[in-house]
């Protein structure tokens, strides 16, 4: 509800604020007097003087005075009779109609039924609000008759200045049940209660009455915080209601609600209630002359009755039509639930047809009736027509635009159910027409479509002509919509059985299969195993086998006599050898990343090609290699290789399968593309089938034979060219061969030593530090650097390590990465700040390529294995330190 002080901008409400300014002004002596009459201590003769003022008020009292009502006809006089005859209550109903009716509608016709209906309702509730205060408010009963009297005064101002709009909207409420300040609101965009505040405010009326015409169909609530005046209010508020109940001429804005929360605040009972509406119709006849209304009791009660039969009338109507509705509706419902246990027990589509067919004939009365479905391929429509009764089934192929091929029908339906369903069947939409997926009629007069839907979208239509051109009633949509459910249902249950078959005959293949993947697990659980123990093992073999190594080298160093010397270099020969297998075994267990290098591409692959080459002439393969000119790249040799001659081998076994011999042909192409190295190698042989494209790359994934291949290859070859920041592409045509493109990055051997950090210079005074939990290591590492005329510091563990980075300055740092109290890379993130640029060199034994990256990551200039080669590990010592830092 509009409560603001201000009208709004809307153009209505500004023609009707540009009205109330026009009207003109009230006789100026009726306000007067009607404060006064309204003021608590009123003054008699001071009210008769002011009605003596005014020749138009004069006649009016002296009229009524002298009316039959009050059996003086020709002897009242003068003023102050005619006031002691009527008393204050008639006095204070002519000083309103003067002020209200005279000034709104001075030139209105007698007898515009619409202003007389608005005056009755008015006089009616003025008597009702009185009665009201009379028994809740006795000091307020004659304030609450006037304000009854202008409750509504905002209706007169909008019928008075906008006729052709709001003439309907008051029919509107009084014929039907719509509250008036709802359509007010909706078709206007004011309500007649801040209508009627505006033009009382525009009066200076008493704010009494201001409030009564603004607030009256607020809740007790709200107007009890406005004290005493919102009582009179609530007055008002109630009796508009019991006005309204009294006459049956509409519902006011929630009036329910409201009549219960206003009799509870004013404690009324319902004897109370119907007290007060057994007297309205009295006091309505008594007040009624001074509105030239009909002042019989009786006969206001009569309109009022033949209002209410009018309404009953209409409902019973209306009950009628709904008892039909019920009727009709109940008929379909039943015939829905019938079907509902034939659907449940279908065991064909065909049975599901049926039941639908039979349903809507049943429920509906459906002359003409069909259902379909497009199985889940979109390939195949099946369904049912029924033409008064008689079914016919069908079964039709569709071509790629859901159009009918009717010459490949099984049963070919009558021609005219034959061209009613080509010419719906051309309007199915290739995807689902409803994306909430909930059932809902798809209107097409005179038939009614119901759209078949599943969980997983679209799968027919039902199609009824109903039995008359109306349309069908929402209750029998809905009823027909669950019937679509349940059919959909059905179908979507034999074409998930029709599935489930299918898949159980893969199924018993795929179990095969399986068996074969977990023997093949196991296998690869039991490599793991290994990989563990191997780990394991090369860890506790590494420190000892480091320490043999380092002591055998420094043997031989000093060594004069040949033959022991080359004894010495026997042992560290074998040690190597072990070195090697330990290598071997941890990469077995934990890849190591690439060991980049400054490589050339074009030996890695003509290498490659050499270790295949006999075999393709022996197998009549031709190889094709046209190598172009490549430069250097940093990268793994031994892995890029390995690369290289997995493809070849591929290639290889590719052409023999499907080629005979001398017809097979592998082609072998390297060159520079947009500063790129790019290796192709094509081959003519039996193709990869386009499903298995994207699954290349997976583990253990393999087209060839049992036991000819691991399904390695391929995904280690993919690791490899990752590291080396790469990319392999495949492309293939079965039956035509395949070409795989490797694309690596360019780089020269100057970008290598770029990449090495650059160590700020330092003194020659500063010592080396080795942290080492070995202490034979330390020892070894210690002599050999001091032989070097190095000074040398050692540290057993990270943590003592961390105590002389804070205390001492240091020319290079040797540390170990996994030992006790601190490891190496803890170490290094700690002291971090302190390293600055120093040079540090990890040694580790065992530690895994996540490890060695972190050291690289913290800072470490090279990572050396155990066991190391003493002279190897001092040229990198020397290699790390500014020249002007070596020895």
């Amino acid at each position: 509800m509009h409560t603001g002080e201000s009208p709004t901008d809307a153009p209505n409400i500004r023609n009707i604020v540009r009205h109330i300014e026009e009207l003109p002004a009230p006789p100026s002596v009726a306000t007067k007097i009607l404060n006064s009459v309204l003021a608590d201590d009123v003054d008699f003769h001071e009210v008769s003087e002011l009605i003596e003022s005014d020749q138009t008020l004069t006649l009016k009292v002296l009229r009524m005075a002298n009316s039959m009502g009050y059996g003086y006809r020709g002897k009242i006089e003068n003023v102050e009779q005619a006031i002691a005859t009527i008393g204050f209550d008639s006095l204070k109903t002519s000083l309103l109609s003067v002020i209200i009716r005279d000034s709104l509608y001075k030139d209105a016709q007698d007898g515009d039924p619409l202003l007389t209906h608005i005056w009755k309702h008015t006089l009616a509730c003025a008597v009702a609000s009185s009665l009201v205060a009379e028994h809740a408010l006795p000091q307020l009963k004659d304030v609450a008759f006037a304000a009854g009297m202008v409750h509504d005064c905002g209706q007169l101002v909008l019928l008075s200045a906008m006729a052709e709009d709001y003439e309907p909207l008051v029919k509107q409420c009084i014929d039907g049940e719509t509250s008036l300040l709802d359509l007010e609101t909706e078709v206007l965009g004011v309500e007649h209660t801040l209508v009627g505040k505006w033009l009382l405010s525009a009066w200076k009326m008493p704010r009494r009455l201001i409030d009564s015409a603004w607030l009256h169909h607020q809740g007790p609530e709200t107007l009890h915080e406005l004290g005493e005046e919102g009582r009179l209010v609530a007055a008002v508020a109630l009796g508009d209601i019991l006005a309204h109940e009294v006459m049956h001429d509409g519902p006011t804005a929630n009036s329910e609600e409201l009549r219960v929360e206003l009799v509870a605040s004013f404690g009324f009972d319902e004897s109370t209630l119907e007290s007060i509406k057994g007297h309205i119709g009295e006091g309505f006849a008594k007040r009624a002359e001074a509105f030239d209304l009909e002042n019989d009791a009786a006969l206001f009660y009569f309109q009022a009755l033949q209002r209410a039969n009018a309404k009953l009338s209409g409902i019973n109507t209306q009950l009628a039509a709904r008892e039909d509705r019920l009727k009709s509706t109940n008929a379909l419902l039943c015939a829905v639930a019938a079907a509902g246990p034939r659907l449940a027990k279908a065991t064909e589509t065909d049975d599901v047809f049926r039941a639908v067919e039979r349903a809507v004939r049943d429920g509906l009365g459906a002359g003409r009736v069909f259902a379909y479905r497009i199985d889940a391929g979109g390939k195949i429509l099946e369904g049912l027509l029924s033409d008064n009764g008689k079914p016919y089934l069908f079964s039709v192929l569709l071509d790629n635009d859901l159009r009918p091929l009717w010459g490949k029908s099984d049963i070919e339906p009558p021609k005219s159910l034959h061209n009613l369903l080509a010419s719906y069947l051309t309007r199915i939409p290739a995807d689902d027409p409803a994306d909430d997926h909930q059932p809902r009629p798809i209107p097409v007069p005179p038939w009614q479509l119901l759209p078949l839907l599943a969980e997983d979208g679209f799968l027919g239509e039902v199609g009824i002509e109903p039995p008359i051109e109306a349309a069908l009633l929402p209750e029998q949509t809905a009823a027909l919509a669950q019937l679509t459910c349940l059919a959909a249902a059905a179908l979507h249950r034999l074409e998930l059985h029709d599935r489930l078959e299918e898949r159980a005959d893969r199924l018993s293949s795929a179990l095969r299969k399986i068996r074969r993947m977990n023997h093949k697990l196991l296998q690869t659980e039991r490599l793991a195993a290994v990989g563990q123990l191997a780990a394991g093992a090369a860890h506790e073999i590494n420190n000892p086998l480091a320490i043999i190594y380092a002591r055998a080298q420094l043997l031989e160093f000093h060594e004069t006599n040949e033959k022991k010397k080359h004894d010495f270099q026997q042992m560290m020969t074998q040690i190597e050898r072990i070195t090697a297998i330990l290598i071997n075994l941890m990469d077995f267990a934990r890849p190591a990343p690439p060991r980049m290098d400054t490589i050339a591409l074009e030996g890695v692959v003509r290498r490659s090609l050499s270790l295949v080459e006999s075999g393709l002439s022996k197998q009549g393969v031709t190889l094709d290699a046209r190598l172009d000119s490549l430069p250097s790249i940093i990268g793994d040799g031994n892995q890029l290789e390995q690369v290289v001659l997995n493809l070849l081998i591929n290639a290889e076994h590719a052409v023999i399968e499907a080629r005979p011999e001398g017809t097979g042909r592998i082609k072998v192409r390297a060159g520079i593309r947009a500063d790129k190295a790019v290796l192709t190698i094509s081959d003519n042989g039996i193709g990869i089938k386009a499903e298995n494209l994207n699954k290349i790359f997976d583990p253990f994934f393999t087209t060839k034979e049992e036991g000819k291949g691991t399904g390695l290859g391929l995904s280690t070859s993919y690791g490899i060219i990752q590291s080396h920041g790469g990319d392999i592409r495949f492309h293939s045509v079965p039956g035509k061969g395949t070409e795989v493109t490797v694309v690596l990055p360019l780089s020269t051997p100057d970008e290598r030593s770029e990449v090495l950090p650059t160590q700020p210079g330092s003194n020659q005074a500063k010592p080396i530090l080795v942290v080492d939990d070995e202490k034979h290591i330390r020892d070894i590492l210690r002599e050999s650097l001091e032989a070097q005329g190095y000074r040398v510091e050692t540290a057993n563990d990270g943590e003592q390590g961390l105590a002389k980075l804070k205390t001492s300055a240091y020319r290079l740092l040797l540390l170990d990465i996994r030992m006790p109290s601190r490891d190496g890379l803890s170490l290094l993130s700690e002291a971090k700040s302190l390293i600055g640029g120093m040079p540090v060199i990890v040694l580790t034994g065992m530690a895994g390529p996540e490890e060695i990256e972190k050291a690289l990551k913290f800072g470490a200039y090279k990572c050396v294995r155990k066991p190391f080669q003493i002279d190897a590990l001092l040229q990198d010592i020397s290699a790390a330190l500014k020249p002007e830092d070596t020895v």
